[in-house]
């Protein structure tokens, strides 16, 4: 108890007060009792009352030892401290209490508060490191904190509204407050499945999801495009529950998110490849990396188009290009999915800014087997400039921008970062 009001500003500060106090008394009230005594000394003179002088000489010698005592009582007490406990961590109660160590003591609380504020993200954590900085004098340092609770603030405000999305599902596609269908497609289709066959025409999706015996048809719904009539490929039954648009991402480069949340929130090195795969369930959630303009948005965009594969692919262009890890990158393409929002095939039609965390589609399957009937669904990311898709980043350097240990084993993200 004691030692913590050694180290906390705010009692210290109160305790300075309390020792100029005491300073105070230690010079007033020696010289009162001597003027005092003094005075009642020559009162007796003037009097000439003999016997009321010798009771006033009588007391001085009382009164000098009441004042020296008086003077004496705080070293004292600093003594007794000193051997109650010889490592002087009682008696700095009283060395801390100055100007310089409380302004100390005040940077020192500030800064705890801080770093437990950056490290809670919480809004109380917050509010009790913004009144300590608030009592700072350092301008300095100040203002250095303030801007470090700006950024923690900014963080606690995008997690709710995180939270608000998922809840109220507050952004929209078309100008609804969810995911709308504007009418269900459906056809014969080819249906066909056999592995690394290519399909010179898009298959109708209610038919091809058949491929997968792990993949349950009822589970999902086949939309088509409003304007167009075209399939947008498999969504997940429950997509009106689905945010379409998530925040309180953390952001790598400064430019690009984590577009999906991998199979148990966990990545895991595939092989070395231009771009990267994140191991996904059929049909979850892909959001835009960046903020880009969406510039074609189609099936067949890519050239797995084996009848066991998902064949619906995104690319973006970002406004301006990137250096990654020595490459400039000024595109985003996207593959695998098993459903698009959008459907457009050039810039022309598509022309259309996204925003990071845009839900842009679901992810799909690619062929990861050598026999049979593949089943591996993941998401394929690549990140390429004017070079061409083939000189992109290869997938040790898009684990890099991510931080990720390379040809990890096991790492731990969720979409957003």
């Amino acid at each position: 108890m004691i030692l913590s009001v050694c180290s906390n500003p705010d009692l210290l500060s109160i305790m300075l007060i309390i020792n100029k106090v005491i300073n105070l008394l230690k010079m007033l009230v020696p010289i009162g009792l001597i003027i005092f005594s003094s005075i009642d000394l020559l009162k007796s003179v003037i009097a000439t009352d003999q016997e009321g002088i010798a009771r006033k000489k009588a007391a001085i010698p009382k009164r000098a030892l009441a004042a020296i005592i008086i003077f004496l009582i705080p070293s004292v007490i600093n003594l007794v401290m000193i051997f109650a406990n010889d490592t002087f961590e009682y008696n700095s109660c009283f060395t801390n209490a100055t100007p310089e160590a409380i302004k100390a003591a005040y940077l020192n609380k500030a800064d705890n508060a801080v770093a437990k504020a950056e490290s809670t993200l919480n809004k109380i954590d917050y509010d009790n490191a913004s009144l300590t900085v608030l009592k700072l004098e350092n301008g300095v340092a100040k203002e250095n904190y303030k801007a470090r609770l700006a950024v923690v603030l900014k963080t606690i405000q995008d997690k709710e509204k995180s939270k608000d999305i998922v809840s109220k599902k507050s952004s929209s596609v078309g100008g609804s407050d969810k995911l709308t269908i504007a009418g269900s497609y459906s056809s014969s289709g080819n249906g066909v499945c056999k592995k690394g066959v290519a399909l010179t025409s898009e298959p109708d999706p209610s038919s091809a999801i058949n491929c997968w015996s792990y993949v349950n048809k009822s589970d999902f719904v086949y939309p088509k495009d409003p304007k167009t009539g075209l399939p947008l490929g498999a969504w997940p039954k429950n997509y009106a529950s689905i945010p379409t648009q998530i925040s309180g991402y953390h952001t790598y480069a400064g430019t690009f998110i984590f577009p999906i949340t991998p199979t148990g929130n966990s990545y895991h090195f595939v092989y070395q490849h231009t771009g990267i795969d994140f191991m996904s369930n059929f049909g979850t959630p892909i959001y835009s990396p960046v903020d880009a303009t969406l510039v074609y948005s189609e099936w067949g965009h890519t050239t797995n188009k084996g009848g066991d594969e998902t064949s619906y692919s995104v690319t973006l262009d970002l406004k301006k290009a990137v250096t990654v890890q020595g490459v400039s990158v000024d595109t985003v393409f996207l593959t695998h999915m098993s459903g698009i929002i959008y459907r457009c095939s050039s810039t022309s039609n598509c022309n259309r800014t996204v925003k990071k965390g845009e839900l842009l589609g679901f992810s799909g399957n690619a062929a990861g087997s050598s026999t049979s009937i593949g089943w591996a669904p993941h998401l394929h990311m690549t990140l390429y400039g004017s070079a061409g898709y083939d000189n992109g980043l290869v997938s040790t350097k898009i684990e890099a921008l991510y931080g990720i240990p390379t040809r990890a084993s096991s790492f731990k993200i969720q979409v957003g970062g």
